[in-house]
C-alpha cells in the first residue's frame, strides 16, 4: 500500500481549483487555435460564473478544461487543428454537449445551459441544483490569492486567505476545496477531508475535484469501497475527466480487480494522453499479471512523459523487475 500512496499523494495534489482557468498540457505543435465564448443561463440570459468547460480531441484523447469568469466568458487556448468534443457544466444546470471544429480561432460562441429542478430522489441523480454563487470582489481577491501561493508552494501562507474568502462567502465551495488541498500538503488529513466534504455538501455533489480528493484520503485510510462510490459520484459530474478515471483504476487495483483497473487506466489516458501516473498503474497491473514485456513498455511511456517526474524511482524499480523476470540473469544493477 506504500506505492499506491505515494500516487495518490501526488494525484491529490493536481486538483487545484482554478482562479479562472484549469488547462492540460498538450504537446507543442506548428499550428495552435483557440476558442471562446460565453456561458448563460438560458431564460434570464445571465452569465454564469465558474461553469466548467472541457474540449475533448476524441483522435488523441487530449483534453482541455477551463472555468468561466464572472462574465461567463471562457477561453481555450493552444487547441490542434481538429473537432472537438466539447462538455458545459454547472451545478445546478443540465449538461450540455456539443461539437467545435477549430482551424484558427474560433467565437465568439454563445452556449445557454437550462437549469434543472430540485431532484425528488437526490441520491440517484446525478445532477443536482445549488444556488448560484455571486461572490464578493474580496472573497474572489482572497481566493486567488490564496490559490497562487498553494500553486508556488507556499502553502501555510495560503490558508488565511481562504479562510477569508470563506468568511466573506460561506457557501464558496472552491475555496473549502483549495482550503482542503492545502491542509492535505500539510499533513493535516483529518482537516482535508473536513473541508473536502463542506465543498461537496455546498455543491449538493456537484463539484468532481472534491469528490475525487476525499476519495483517495478514503483510498489511504483502506477504505476502498467508500472511495470507490465517491469516485463514480464525482464521474457522474465530470465523466470526461482523466483524473476521475484515474483514482477509479487505482481503487480497483487495491482491490485486486486488475481487468477493471487496466481499463480505467487506459480510459484515463485516451481523456489525456499526458496523465503519465496511469502508465505506471499499467505497469503495476501488468506486473501482477505476470506480464513483464507490457510492464516495460508502460514503464517507458512514463519516463518518455515525465523522466524526472515524482514517480521516476517506482518506474525504475519496475523497469528493473521486469527486466529480472524477462531474464533472470539480468543483474540487478541494470
Amino acid at each position: 500500500m506504500r506505492r499506491i500512496g505515494v500516487a495518490i499523494q501526488i494525484a491529490i495534489l493536481s486538483l487545484i481549483s482554478p482562479v479562472v482557468c484549469l488547462s492540460q498540457s498538450q504537446p507543442i505543435k506548428k499550428e495552435m487555435g483557440s476558442a471562446l465564448g460565453f456561458v448563460l443561463l438560458e431564460v434570464e440570459a445571465r452569465p454564469i460564473r465558474h461553469a466548467h468547460v472541457e474540449f475533448l480531441n476524441p483522435s488523441t484523447g487530449w483534453a482541455s478544461a477551463v472555468l468561466t469568469d464572472g462574465k461567463g466568458r471562457f477561453e481555450v487556448s493552444k487547441l490542434a487543428a481538429a473537432t472537438y468534443q466539447v462538455a458545459v457544466t454547472a451545478p445546478g444546470c443540465e449538461r450540455l454537449e456539443t461539437t467545435v471544429t477549430v482551424d484558427g480561432t474560433v467565437g465568439p460562441l454563445l452556449w445557454r445551459l437550462r437549469k434543472v429542478a430540485q431532484p425528488a430522489t437526490p441520491r440517484s441523480s446525478s445532477v443536482v441544483s445549488i444556488q448560484e454563487l455571486r461572490m464578493s470582489e474580496k472573497a474572489e481577491s482572497a481566493f486567488a490569492k490564496g490559490t497562487r501561493l498553494l500553486q508556488q508552494g507556499n502553502v501555510e501562507a495560503s490558508l488565511p486567505y481562504f479562510q477569508r474568502a470563506i468568511t466573506k462567502e460561506p457557501d464558496y465551495y472552491q475555496a473549502y476545496h483549495n482550503l482542503g488541498l492545502a491542509h492535505y500538503r500539510l499533513g493535516e488529513t483529518a482537516r482535508a477531508k473536513e473541508a473536502f466534504q463542506k465543498s461537496i455538501d455546498l455543491a449538493k455533489g456537484g463539484f468532481a475535484p472534491s469528490q475525487f480528493a476525499l476519495a483517495m484520503i478514503l483510498c489511504e485510510k483502506q477504505e476502498f469501497q467508500r472511495a470507490e462510490k465517491v469516485i463514480e459520484n464525482g464521474l457522474a459530474m465530470d465523466p470526461g475527466s482523466a483524473v476521475g478515471k484515474y483514482f477509479l483504476g487505482v481503487v480497483q487495483f487495491a482491490l485486486n480487480r486488475n481487468d477493471e483497473a487496466e481499463k480505467s487506466a487506459h480510459d484515463a489516458l485516451w481523456r489525456n494522453a499526458g496523465q503519465a501516473d496511469a502508465h505506471i498503474l499499467l505497469a503495476k497491473i501488468h506486473e501482477r499479471k505476470h506480464n513483464p514485456a507490457a510492464a516495460l513498455v508502460d514503464v517507458a511511456s512514463y519516463l518518455r512523459l515525465d523522466p524526472h517526474g515524482p514517480l521516476e524511482n517506482e518506474a525504475h524499480e519496475l523497469l528493473q523487475r521486469a527486466q529480472r523476470e524477462i531474464s533472470p540473469s539480468v543483474s540487478a544493477s541494470h
